[in-house]
């Protein structure tokens, strides 16, 4: 998954975003999941050092998989986990990790989630945890190194310049996506998926990233103010 990650990107307008995508849900209410453990989160978060393009650093993914656990257990009381599932071998967790990106990807050209079939590493996995819910997360995004941004900016301003304003690039400072899904081993398939993108905030910002998190599951889980 982490080829998804190296990210060239130049935007023509300068705007702060924040986006949550509709909630793909089955015909299980949020109440009825009350034996909900999460999955290890997967972080993929790259660092730009020069230019627009950046690779997926392991230390700064690391840091975003912690905060994921730290967020998600200031949520205790309102989002119904009731554990966590903690793999360590290597086969099984690569596995997962390209079951998680073909689950992510058929939601993506399927959005009726009660007809996609969890995957078969995944089903053996819940069901030798003996549990019906289970949460799955992966982080994705990008960040600068200091003083990258001020370049990439003063290059953009300087080839407005040099098109007579015509032509104007504003990159983006930072991003930050975070995907949730909520998979059912019972009915096999789907119960929620939400996924949210906040633009010009960085992935390892605590306070940007408790506020996806209440907007993935506000509405569901989580009553809206």
């Amino acid at each position: 998954m982490k080829q998804i990650c190296i990210i060239v990107i130049t935007i023509f307008l300068f705007t702060e975003s924040c986006t949550v995508t509709k909630p793909l849900t089955s015909n299980v209410k949020p109440g009825e999941i009350t034996d909900l453990k999460l999955l290890e989160p997967y972080s993929y978060i790259s660092k730009i050092k020069k230019g627009n393009r950046g690779q997926v650093d392991d230390s700064i993914s690391a840091v975003s998989k912690q905060l994921v656990y730290k967020v998600l257990e200031s949520y205790e009381g309102q989002i119904p986990l009731k554990g966590k599932i903690i793999l360590t071998g290597k086969e099984i967790n690569e596995s997962l990790e390209k079951e998680y990106e073909t689950l992510m990807l058929t939601v993506e050209k399927n959005k009726n989630v009660a007809n996609i079939t969890i995957t078969p590493t995944l089903l053996r996995v819940l069901e030798a945890n003996q549990t019906r819910f289970g949460l799955i997360i992966v982080s994705t995004g990008f960040t600068r190194v200091k003083g990258n941004y001020g370049k990439q900016v003063a290059k953009g301003f300087a080839l407005g310049l040099v098109t007579l304003g015509m032509y104007y690039e504003t990159p983006i400072k930072a991003y930050s996506t975070i995907y949730a899904i909520i998979v059912d081993s019972m009915e096999k398939n789907i119960a929620f998926y939400r996924k949210s993108f906040v633009q010009d905030m960085e992935p390892l910002d605590e306070a940007a990233v408790t506020r996806q998190f209440r907007k993935i599951f506000e509405g569901y889980f989580i009553q809206k103010k």
